[in-house]
């Protein structure tokens, strides 16, 4: 039986990630976020972090500080709120 410890699982297709060609993935910046997606992002984050070598983490790290989805969470919420949607925050 073969062991899978040693292989360097990655997610095929990120959804709100773009992979580069020197191995880092650059945040895709939306105006709104829904509560759903900005943990779905930070998730995603924290896969793409643990699937990449330690020696990308740093710069990895700048890339993903450069958009921060929680900013977007709240855009939505004052948006919703704006138009007098009821807005449950679970986060």
């Amino acid at each position: 039986m073969k062991s899978h410890l040693a292989e360097n699982i990655q997610i095929a297709h990120p959804r709100y990630h773009l992979p580069a060609e020197d191995g880092l993935y650059r945040p895709i910046a939306f105006l709104f976020v829904s509560p759903r997606m900005r943990d779905d992002i930070l998730d995603e984050r924290e896969m793409l972090l643990s699937a990449q070598p330690a020696a990308l983490h740093e710069r990895q790290q700048k890339l993903f500080s450069s958009y921060d989805p929680t900013v977007g969470a709240e855009a939505f919420r004052q948006l919703l709120r704006l138009y007098g949607y009821p807005f449950s925050n679970r986060r």
